[in-house]
């Protein structure tokens, strides 16, 4: 038997990765801003912003079935 319901609510596959991907490539972004100055670590939080975003749209949808 499986620990974890079928229909649960925590994200998991793709849409995990890309939220973890994209909220560590917001963190080092701004760490890396704060730090450094480099203008391309601006780059890496818009980025990192995009990712995440992509990914609670890809959870939200497997969460509704594809549904508007």
């Amino acid at each position: 038997m499986s620990a974890r319901p079928i229909n649960s609510a925590l994200p998991d596959g793709l849409p995990l990765a890309f939220i973890v991907i994209g909220a560590l490539a917001l963190i080092l972004g701004t760490t890396f801003q704060a730090v450094g100055g480099v203008q391309v670590w601006r780059w890496v939080i818009v980025a990192g912003a995009v990712v995440q975003f992509a990914g609670w749209v890809l959870y939200g949808r497997r969460m509704r079935g594809g549904r508007r």
